[in-house]
Parts: structure tokens; C-alpha cells; sequence
């Protein structure tokens, strides 16, 4: 896709995001509570983050984050499955009450929608097979590369190989697909691919070529909803120094929780 489409695509976006927030009241804690359940956004198809477990169940890091969030509001949690590309559709239009759908923090998203301080991080990067020479992201330029429409690694990609030939997939798994099936020559991830490629295809011959950028999550919500807004930050705070967040890493990820920043340029963490 062309960064001209992407910036129109992008404007769409925020004139949609305008005329949602123009015509839906502003949430609390206690319009929440009243209700009886928290409407969580979560991705079906990225495990470890969020996915369908055997019995057709959200799971994931995500999920387990949304059931402590939930528990501690005092109400029952309402996952609502959802593609990489609907999520701020899906939030913006009040489908669900916040979005933990491994949601990057960046400037443009939040133009958008308001976030939180970061819960969660990953690396952005490119795989490929070991025999992919991959050096620099300048070599991506004569090569085929699928990226999960909508996505982090979409937005890197687009903008760092101008006129690269990009082919977008509606989710995760369908780009892990065109990889295996010869589709395309690298993919557009995140550090998790890895885990699930390892776990599904045990002894293969994927491997990390490039690292684009580090990426934080933070939950997603309308803009101008300040005592939400407070009332998650605070949420955050507490399940971080508590060390649940560490926990939901070493259960979900297999890893310690990284270093989660104080700011992020161009992305406030509160209403104004």
C-alpha cells in the first residue's frame, strides 16, 4: 500500500474517531459498575496475547490482564474477539468498552484513540527462512513481504521500504501462512511469532532477520473519558509494583517483564 493511502486510510480513521466521540457519552468506573461487566476488545488469533483456547475461550496475556482489571472494578468481563484491522473501529463505535489487543502506542494511533501507561511490551521485526539473505532493511526492497493488515509491523514496513512489495493479510495467522506456503520471501512480526511458529512447527527453519522497533501496549479507549482514564492508570500502576504483570510475562512470554517507559513522545498517557 502506498503511504498516500495509508494517510488517507489514517484520516478516515480519525473522522470516523470525531464523529463516535461527538455522539457518545463519556464512561466511568461507575457507569461501568452500574452495568455489571467490562466489554474488553481482544484479539482471537495471536496467541500468547489473545486467542481462542480448546473449549472456543479468550485466553492469553491479554485476556488475564482484562480479568484482573475486570476483578478489580468489581464486575464480570465481557471479551470480544476482533482482527488486528477492526480494533479501533470496534472501540470508537462502542462495541466494547477498551481495546487489550496487543495495541502499539504510537503518535499517529494516538491522534485517535486516548491510551493508558504501557502494560505490556514486544519487539516489531522481520522473519524469514535461514536461507533469506537478509542483512538490512535496505535488502527488503527486491523482496515479497506480508504483513497483518492494520498492524504495527504494516505501519513500519510501509513507511521504511517506500514502494516495497508489501502484501497485507487479514491476521496473524494468515500471514505466518503465506510464509510457509512460498507466498511471500519475508513477514512483518512481533518477538511472539517466533514462540508460536516453535510450538507448531517444532525444528523449522524460521528465524529473525531484523528488529524494526520496540513497541508498548497500553489499553485503548475513547478520548476524553479522564476519570476512566485515572482510574486505569492507577489499575496499572498497582498490578506493575504488585508484580502481576511480571507474572502474566514469565506465564504468557517466558520472559521478564521489560522495562515499561515513564513517556512516550507523542502519545500522552492521560486526558488533558
Amino acid at each position: 500500500m502506498l503511504i498516500g493511502r495509508r494517510i488517507l486510510l489514517a484520516g478516515s480513521a480519525s473522522l470516523a474517531a470525531g464523529l463516535a466521540v461527538t455522539t457518545a457519552k463519556a464512561e466511568t468506573v461507575q457507569d461501568i459498575q452500574k452495568r455489571g461487566t467490562l466489554r474488553l476488545g481482544v484479539l482471537g488469533d495471536q496467541p500468547p496475547w489473545g486467542f481462542l483456547d480448546g473449549d472456543g475461550k479468550s485466553a492469553g496475556y491479554d485476556v488475564d490482564f482484562g480479568v484482573l482489571m475486570a476483578k478489580a472494578m468489581g464486575v464480570k468481563p465481557e471479551f470480544v474477539t476482533m482482527t488486528v484491522a477492526a480494533r479501533i473501529a470496534q472501540l470508537m463505535t462502542n462495541k466494547v468498552d477498551l481495546v487489550i489487543a496487543v495495541m502499539g502506542m504510537y503518535p499517529e494511533r494516538a491522534k485517535v484513540v486516548q491510551f493508558t501507561k504501557p502494560y505490556a511490551a514486544l519487539s516489531i521485526i522481520v522473519l524469514g527462512h535461514k536461507s533469506q539473505k537478509v542483512g538490512s532493511v535496505a535488502d527488503l526492497a527486491k523482496l515479497r513481504i506480508g504483513v497483518p493488515r492494520g498492524a504495527a509491523q504494516d505501519t513500519a514496513l510501509t513507511a521504511q521500504v517506500p514502494g516495497g512489495d508489501i502484501r497485507r493479510y487479514d491476521d496473524d495467522a494468515s500471514n505466518i501462512q503465506a510464509l510457509l506456503a512460498g507466498q511471500v520471501d519475508v513477514i512483518g512480526g512481533n518477538t511472539t511469532y517466533i514462540l508460536n511458529i516453535n510450538k507448531a512447527l517444532p525444528n523449522n527453519d524460521i528465524e529473525q532477520k531484523l528488529v524494526l522497533n520496540r513497541q508498548y501496549m497500553g489499553i485503548a479507549m475513547r478520548p476524553g473519558q479522564k476519570e476512566l482514564n485515572e482510574w486505569l492508570n492507577a489499575f496499572v500502576d498497582k498490578v506493575r509494583d504488585g508484580g502481576d504483570l511480571e507474572k502474566l510475562s514469565q506465564k504468557w512470554i517466558g520472559q521478564p517483564l521489560p522495562e515499561l517507559p515513564a513517556s512516550l513522545e507523542g502519545v500522552p498517557f492521560t486526558v488533558s
